[in-house]
């Protein structure tokens, strides 16, 4: 977890040092933004990098998230009861948006996940894998980004964050009717997992604060 906390500080000082030439020029017509999540190495001690690309209504997503830990705390319900960890080992889809303000825009996205079920408290490898899936979901999210210095003329002036809160609604995964049967060795018994929900406490609901940088594109 300290490395990837290491990695993030490092790729977001290595955005903040690029060129400052390129944000004295005049305000562009579009931009891309290179976002990185904080809640995914922190409470998830994986990583996730978003890159947008924002014209003056329209908003292009693409997000990737790796090595992704659902234990412990952030394990409940069934799963928690059959002494199991999640592993994903990527999360990752497209989202289109509108934007209301400069600030402000809703998306509708689509992501694919993949997930690997091991017992608690063991490494998760191949020798110790219970079973895996895959899951898709269908759902929208609200955005609101902020520059705090925006109305600089050097380097600084591309920092940028986003906060989101996103609805991911599970549509179909690759387990027969959404289940997975086995016999767990800790509780003894024959048990059924179902398929995970991507959001928080095993629901559909996600949020998130990212930090990165915001690059203008001209058009013309």
């Amino acid at each position: 977890m300290k490395n990837l906390k290491i990695k993030l500080s490092v790729c977001v000082l290595i955005l903040i040092g690029l060129n400052q030439s390129t944000f004295a020029q005049e305000k562009s017509d579009n931009e891309i933004t290179i976002l990185f999540g904080t809640i995914q190495p922190f409470l998830l001690q994986g990583g996730n990098v978003e890159i947008n690309y924002l014209t003056n209504k329209i908003i292009f997503e693409y997000s990737h998230g790796w090595s992704l830990e659902l234990k412990d705390q952030t394990v409940v319900g069934e799963a928690k009861e059959q002494h199991l960890s999640l592993h994903l080992p990527y999360s990752t889809g497209f989202g289109i948006g509108y934007r209301f303000t400069e600030n402000f825009n809703a998306r509708f996205e689509g992501k694919l996940h993949k997930f690997q079920v091991y017992y608690e408290d063991e490494p998760f490898d191949k020798n110790n894998l219970i079973g895996e899936y895959s899951t898709v979901t269908l759902g929208t999210g609200i955005y609101y980004t902020y520059k705090p210095f925006k109305n600089k003329d050097n380097a600084l002036k591309g920092i940028t964050t986003s906060t989101s809160i996103r609805y991911w609604y599970k549509v179909n995964s690759t387990l027969d009717n959404d289940e997975l049967s086995y016999f767990n060795r800790i509780t003894n018994k024959q048990e059924i997992h179902k398929a995970s929900e991507i959001g928080i406490a095993n629901t559909p609901w996600l949020f998130n604060i990212s930090i990165g940088y915001s690059f203008g594109v001209k058009t013309k």
